[in-house]
């Protein structure tokens, strides 16, 4: 059997098989070098554990840093809170867009967004109870016992991008769920055409925009212009 990688024809012998299978933990190591190489990918592996829970801890603590400042504003609600993490990790350059998906409401971190709250409680950060006067589940916020504690992680993570987070929050203190969602979704797109080594233009931002969720056509063309021009205003712009 042959594996091309490269274009380069490489031979795929019975030992790299066997050698796999001791790997994946399905064969027993029958030597020092193959003990040593699974010990290289459970320490590995342990490296990279470790660096996914930093990231979610970074990601929990900005999140605490939003609800603190907005938790006080009848316009924050769930969708909103999601849509300026995610613009607020961006301006950060956390480089996070593989975690979010394309949903009816924009890009969205569905993984991140069911533990988040947990997060908050478990670290006592806030307290919250859940809304559903209107119809639909709102996460109310309220200051928790340790909300200080945060603070200093956040002064560690985020000192030098604080001004540009705090730039963000006040553009959309008062703002719609509605005209967030807008923001967050031509800001994916831009991201998504630079990606695909796309032309960032009028024209094809309409196009990529129309194509990411039927939901999007309740916004006009002239709103999601209007909305690319202010955002270039305003320096909120992907800049790949």
């Amino acid at each position: 059997m042959k594996s091309i990688i490269n274009n380069v024809n490489i031979p795929f012998t019975i030992e790299d098989f066997e050698k796999g299978l001791v790997l994946a933990g399905l064969v027993t190591p029958v030597n020092v070098e193959e003990l040593a190489e699974i010990e290289m990918l459970k320490d590995y592996d342990k490296q990279q554990a470790k660096e996914r829970a930093i990231t979610y801890f970074k990601r929990a603590v900005l999140g605490a840093e939003i609800v603190n400042n907005l938790l006080d504003e009848n316009t924050f609600g769930r969708v909103k809170f999601q849509k300026l993490v995610y613009l607020c990790e961006h301006a950060c350059e956390m480089k996070l867009q593989k975690n979010y998906k394309k949903f009816a409401a924009g890009p969205f971190d569905n993984k991140f967004m069911h533990s988040i709250n947990e997060e908050f409680k478990r670290q006592r950060w806030f307290k919250i109870t859940i809304d559903r006067s209107q119809g639909y589940n709102k996460p109310i916020y309220s200051l928790g016992d340790n909300v200080e504690k945060y603070k200093t992680y956040y002064s560690k993570y985020f000192g030098q991008e604080s001004e540009i987070i705090h730039q963000i929050i006040e553009l959309f203190r008062k703002t719609k769920t509605r005209d967030v969602e807008l923001v967050a979704t031509i800001y994916y797109c831009l991201l998504e055409l630079a990606e695909n080594k796309q032309l960032r233009n009028k024209k094809t931002l309409l196009d990529s925009f129309y194509k990411f969720a039927d939901s999007k056509k309740k916004f006009s063309e002239s709103e999601v212009i209007n909305s690319f021009d202010w955002m270039k205003k305003n320096d909120i712009f992907p800049l790949l």
